[in-house]
């Protein structure tokens, strides 16, 4: 096993000795162009959604409209809707009544 061990460590040392300025240019412009094209991408994500966020902005724009269509033909007004208050008896009241004999 030593000699494995060995003998990976003498292939890293040459490829590294061998052609040390080339994986390093290529490295270079290699994590450039992926930024660059995930630059892009999520510049198309954001424009997506701003499409979609529009439209929705404009669905619920309709929306709202519509309601305050409704409610200013009367769909929503509070009148009738509503049971009467009902009138408590006072002592006086239910005694005069029940004096009477109305019950």
């Amino acid at each position: 096993m030593v000699d494995e061990e060995t003998k990976t460590e003498e292939v890293k040392e040459e490829t590294t000795e061998e052609g040390t300025e080339e994986p390093e240019a290529e490295e270079a412009s290699g994590p450039v162009t992926d930024i660059v094209t995930e630059a892009k991408t999520a510049a198309n994500e954001i424009k997506d959604s701003l499409a979609e966020k529009k439209k929705l902005i404009e669905r619920e724009e309709k929306i709202m409209a519509r309601k305050e269509a409704l409610n200013a033909l009367g769909g929503g007004s509070p009148a009738g809707s509503g049971t009467p208050e009902t009138h408590e008896e006072t002592p006086k009241e239910y005694k005069d009544r029940v004096m009477k004999g109305d019950l």
